[in-house]
């Protein structure tokens, strides 16, 4: 346009740097703008920001003389750079944006026209980098247009959001195809079967997808693909590098802050970090796994680049999901408790000041609006279709066309609504990109108020703050009445539901509210204690309802936590309960028996929490959950013979018997630990049923390996052909069957009788001796028990009892064996073992008779006082090879009560056979009942060994460092105490000392008196 000539004399056209003195230009500027915007305070900035822009023009002259013509221009640019310092220097950066701002005045672009402008531009364009800045520099021009169709023509914040929504859409679509169309030139297309190429298509969700986007607002999008070549590994990846190239094109460097921001979080399968899959794909998880809080997403679902009809396709096949007919127990729950999380905000929304100044997040502020007319739509839209409507003012208006909302409520819905949406594009616009809340500087407050019409009476051109903050905090309190009442009437009455259900269906819970409520459970970190709370509440199995897991959880997290939070360490049981239930899988049917037995919640959680040798076989062996149950429904310990009788069924026919015994074994020390730990058992109940399972196992591999080696040499035989016999002889803890849950095994291996094996009909013609044929069983039977073993080895067997153990054969005849306690020089330490000695295998006769000749041999030794001081010798050597405060060869430990019941054993069998006993405390009670031990001190050493196993045993169950010491650690000693029934580790402490100060009384005492 040519300037009037009067504006420009000749001599300042000959002189253009004078002309466009920096001194001058502000002065000239002044005057082209009306009297009301130089009275503001910010219009010396202003005019400069003017200056500076007319100055960067290619015709500055000409410019100025426009303004001085068209003042109105000059007015409409200094509102604009009043409204944003940020635009004014986008636009100084590019003065040709200006053109197409004045341009908007005639009509705006709409989407399609859009989408051609990017193609036009970013044809012939086959780098990324410059492709990105084409992109980046069409997003900045067009904002700058929408920006000044706002704050200059006063455009609606619902037209606005409607262009920033097409401006989104047509960088989503450009970058789209410039991104597959430079991998389709580098890789190729892929290609299905039928030689088609799979479609693509971009579903917009949010604000995004109910076109009312702010600036700078995140674009939630969501990437399909029709079908691919599943068997095609490129298929895949191929798309997911369009996605990331896509993503990477759009956002920038996110340093600089000159891309936008997309957002896939809302993609079906982004937890395992997939951003794009096939739509049949996408249906049937949203269908089987999504959530409510999904569906109200969906509600603003629409295609935004990309295939359209794919993308209908899709978002048809939602929308019965989405919008329901008939709402399920589980969703109404879920419905539920999102309702109360609003109502919760804005009951108290004086207790959260820190989020007041926020114009999305507050509570009462846009999001929660969104929110609750998302939820009408859901509840209503099932029966009523003209509620679908995809952005939040048109939804306003349908409901109220509907009957749903009354003449004053959609008045003041969408009134504050669009305050709400014009104040949040103030913020993006003249503050920073996405930024919801309120300025803390004064100045940038009084700007604000300015730039939305809020001016002081007194002072014209100056922001009233206070009336500002009044309307703002006025807007919310309305919107948190009216919200709070139409939820209320939309559910009818209140439910008392607990805050930790509700907590367990928010999928987006406040981390003040989690933080508020785990705190009471003593869980000291409560965003990881959130997290596992979550993962308990996710079924595992994928053909198993995610919404049943997550409803039965969340009816159960209230009790559940209250257990949880009497453990010693809350946070810990926590993590060890995921561990052990994603190992189990059926969570769902996992917690409604939990909701039904109070006992076995309580069972479950002690497990978790300080038994990680039971939870460890119950994460390794997760069909054993119905041992778990039996040993609270059967009420008692298994016998002997029915764990002798449930190993044989289970190896009958096995080839391999190694993993069959593992699982075996894990199986019955659950169910003994279990009682153990519920202190249902006595200590020696629980020690008898851990012997019975270790000998269940060990007769076992004997006739595995016996029937191995007869497959080669034949059956043995003695010498009337009569079938000889290996018999296990039990010993030490084994022997008085008294063993801990890792206790090692001592056994010496018997045969019945000498002689040879007998061929098998039609088996191998090679015979041998039965002292060659029980040492080769005896061998591969110590081999196979002490191997290494995926689970760890299945017991520490140790055969070496004779002095010639170590070099001579491993198996003896029972002949042979009782020689050696023949001679006055057996060593004493041989005849004590003797006193635990117990047959274990063998047939019923056999074992009754060697069981006979041992209690004779010990009967028939002859004591000499001589032997006390041996045996105290032996306990205080190994009481030096021990820590003090060893609990077995410590002083005062176990092995002291053990070398006095063997000692007076072995001296009064001669006179009175019948006091023999294998076990320890049974060994004491015999004893005393004849007189020959006194009764209150039988009764001290008896408690004090309970007293010392059990806390020898619980420390098993928690896998201590130490197994037969008391942990130093206090967590430790808690987890002890918690394990035992007491909830102060000095208490624990105090009996262990105890009791090791009276044995080791009793010992000296007893000793004393022999020698």
């Amino acid at each position: 346009m040519v300037p009037h000539r009067s504006l420009i004399s000749p001599d300042k056209s000959r002189e253009p740097i004078a002309f466009m003195d920096a001194d001058n230009l502000p002065a000239l500027l002044r005057e082209c703008l009306t009297p009301s915007l130089c009275q503001s305070a910010e219009s010396d900035s202003v005019l400069n920001l003017i200056a500076r822009f007319v100055r960067s023009s290619d015709s500055s002259e000409l410019l100025l003389a426009r303004f001085q013509q068209e003042r109105p221009l000059a007015d409409a640019l200094a509102m604009l750079f009043a409204s944003s310092p940020r635009l004014a220097e986008r636009l100084i950066a590019d003065p040709q944006t200006f053109d197409l701002i004045q341009a908007s005045q005639l009509g705006s672009p709409d989407a399609k026209q859009l989408n051609a402008e990017l193609a036009r531009l970013l044809a012939g364009t086959d780098q990324p980098t410059r492709a990105a800045v084409v992109i980046r520099k069409f997003y900045s021009r067009h904002v700058m247009r929408i920006a000044y169709g706002e704050f200059v023509r006063g455009d609606s914040p619902e037209l606005v959001g409607r262009q920033l929504a097409h401006l989104s859409d047509a960088i989503l679509e450009g970058g789209l195809q410039f991104t597959l169309k430079r991998l389709a030139d580098r890789r190729g297309m892929p290609e299905r079967p039928d030689g088609t190429t799979p479609e693509i298509t971009v579903i917009g969700l949010g604000n995004l997808g109910g076109s009312e986007m702010s600036y700078a607002a995140p674009m939630k999008v969501v990437f399909l693909y029709d079908s691919i070549d599943h068997k095609n590994v490129w298929h895949s990846k191929f798309y997911s590098a369009l996605v990331s190239d896509i993503v990477t094109l759009l956002c920038g460097d996110a340093k600089r802050n000159d891309g936008v921001d997309i957002d896939l979080r809302e993609g079906p399968r982004h937890e395992v970090g997939v951003h794009i899959c096939g739509f049949r794909e996408a249906a049937r998880i949203y269908e089987t796994s999504g959530r409510t809080s999904q569906r109200l997403k969906f509600i603003k679902a629409r295609v935004v680049a990309g295939s359209k009809s794919l993308g209908k396709a899709f978002l048809d096949r939602m929308e019965p999901w989405i919008y329901r007919q008939f709402i399920s127990r589980v969703e109404r729950a879920e419905i539920r408790s999102l309702c109360h999380k609003l109502e919760r905000r804005f009951e108290s929304s004086g207790d959260v000041s820190r989020d007041d100044d926020d114009v999305v997040r507050s509570p009462g502020g846009r999001a929660d609006m969104e929110l609750t007319v998302q939820f009408l739509q859901l509840l209503y839209g099932g029966h009523d279709r003209s509620v679908r409507r995809l952005g939040t003012l048109d939804a306003i208006n349908s409901l109220h066309r509907a009957g749903h909302l009354d003449d004053d409520v959609r008045t003041r819905l969408a009134g504050n609504y669009a305050r709400l949406c014009r104040l949040q594009h103030q913020l993006g616009i003249a503050f920073d990109r996405g930024l919801t809340k309120l300025p803390d500087d004064i100045t940038a407050r009084q700007r604000l108020a300015l730039q939305l019409g809020i001016q002081r009476s007194d002072q014209p051109g100056v922001g009233d703050v206070n009336r500002f903050h009044q309307m703002f905090a006025d807007t919310l309190d309305k919107n948190r009445a009216t919200m709070n009442q139409l939820m209320v009437n939309a559910l009818g009455e209140r439910s008392d539901t607990p805050v930790e259900t509700d907590l367990m269906l928010d999928p987006d819970p406040d981390p003040a509210h989690v933080e508020a409520t785990l705190i009471r459970y003593n869980l000291k970190h409560p965003r990881s204690a959130m997290t596992d709370l979550a993962s308990l509440s996710t079924e595992t199995v994928p053909f198993l309802s995610p919404l049943r897991c997550r409803h039965v959880f969340a009816s159960i997290a209230p009790a559940l936590l209250a257990e949880v939070a009497m453990t010693p360490n809350p946070d810990a049981a926590l993590h060890s309960m995921v561990k052990v239930t994603d190992s189990l899988g059926a969570k769902a049917t996992l917690w409604e028996l939990l909701g039904a037995s109070r006992p076995t919640m309580n069972l479950m959680v002690r497990l978790c929490a300080t038994t990680p040798y039971l939870s460890d076989i119950l994460t390794n062996n997760p069909g054993m959950i119905d041992e778990l149950v039996d040993s609270l429904v059967i009420n008692r310990l298994p016998s002997a013979e029915r764990v002798d009788a449930h190993s044989i069924e289970l190896c009958r026919g096995a080839a391999d018997i190694d993993d069959i015994l593992s699982s075996f074994k894990s199986g019955v020390h659950l169910m003994i630990g279990v009682r153990d730990m519920l202190g249902k058992e006595t200590l020696e109940a629980t020690h008898q049923s851990i012997a019975d399972c270790a000998e269940a196992c060990v007769r076992r591999v004997i006739q595995h390996e016996q029937e191995v080696v007869a497959d080669q040499f034949g059956d043995p035989t003695d010498e009337n052909g009569n079938p000889s016999e290996m018999i296990a002889l039990a010993l030490g803890k084994f022997g008085g069957r008294e063993p801990n849950y890792h206790s090692d095994l001592d056994a010496v291996f018997l045969y019945s009788s000498t002689g040879e094996t007998r061929r098998r009909v039609g088996g191998h013609r090679l015979t041998t001796t039965n002292h060659r044929f029980f040492n080769q069983v005896a061998r591969q039977v110590l081999a196979r028990i002490n191997q290494p073993h995926k689970n760890g080895r299945l017991y520490e067997l140790d055969s070496r009892f004779c002095p010639f153990a170590d070099s001579g054969p491993i198996a003896m005849s029972v002949y042979d064996f009782l020689q050696l306690f023949q001679s006055d020089e057996t060593p004493v330490w041989m005849r004590l073992a003797l006193c635990k000695a117990r047959v274990i295998s063998g047939s019923r006769l056999i074992r009754k008779g060697v069981d006979a000749a041992v209690a004779d041999t010990i009967a028939a030794t002859v004591w000499d006082k001589s032997m006390a001081g041996q045996i105290r010798q032996l306990r205080i050597e190994q009481e030096k090879t021990a820590e003090p405060e060893n609990l077995k060869r410590g002083c005062g430990g176990t092995m002291d009560v053990e070398y006095i019941a063997q000692m007076l054993t072995l001296k009064h069998a001669h006179a009175t056979p019948q006091i023999i006993r294998q076990g320890t405390t049974a060994s004491l009670e015999a004893l005393a009942g004849l007189g020959l031990l006194d009764h209150s001190d039988a009764e001290a050493l008896a408690s004090g060994y309970r007293t010392l196993r059990r806390i020898e045993a619980s420390l098993r169950l928690m896998l201590a460092p130490a197994r037969h010491s008391m942990p130093e650690s206090i967590d430790l000693l808690k987890n002890l105490a918690f394990l035992m029934g007491e909830s102060d580790p000095a208490v624990i402490q105090e009996r262990c000392d105890a009791a090791k100060k009276s044995n080791r009384e009793i010992f000296d005492r007893i000793f004393a008196a022999d020698t």
